[in-house]
């Protein structure tokens, strides 16, 4: 029952048109949330996949695969980061939300990557200014 009442509740919200950029965000957020944890799966079933499957092998053919999904596994590590660097155009300095800045603490429970969990932290997403800009007083 809850599955279909689910179905029929993402389907109505898709023919409302949301413009309030915080409205968004509280919307998306299990979705986010549940992305994450599927993420966070991928990892730990990929080595143990590839564990098993290299066990069957016998030494020469294993030592072979392996050599190959370690070059593989660098080469597209390396590719990736040097597109994360080329591609970084994320503006900074911007305001963020204490609801974010709430919502950011609660997302970093559950991270995309194990392994990326022990050295990086995310944090808030910039949002984009609506209103009109406040001044400082000198």
């Amino acid at each position: 029952r809850c599955v279909i009442a689910g179905s029929l509740f993402g389907m109505l919200l898709r023919y409302v048109s949301i413009t309030d950029p915080n409205t968004l965000m509280l919307v998306s957020f299990p979705g986010d949330i549940l992305m994450r944890m599927l993420k966070m799966l991928i990892l730990p079933l990929i080595i143990s996949s590839l564990i098993t499957g290299l066990a069957g092998l016998d030494a020469r053919s294993s030592g072979r695969m392996g050599s190959r999904a370690m070059v593989y596994y660098m080469s597209t590590t390396v590719i990736a980061a040097i597109l994360g660097v080329i591609l970084d155009t994320a503006p900074k300095n911007q305001e963020v939300s204490s609801v974010d800045a709430f919502l950011d603490l609660i997302r970093n429970l559950f991270p995309e990557n194990l392994v990326q969990a022990c050295f990086q932290q995310v944090g808030p997403r910039p949002r984009t200014r609506t209103g009109p800009r406040r001044r400082t007083k000198p």
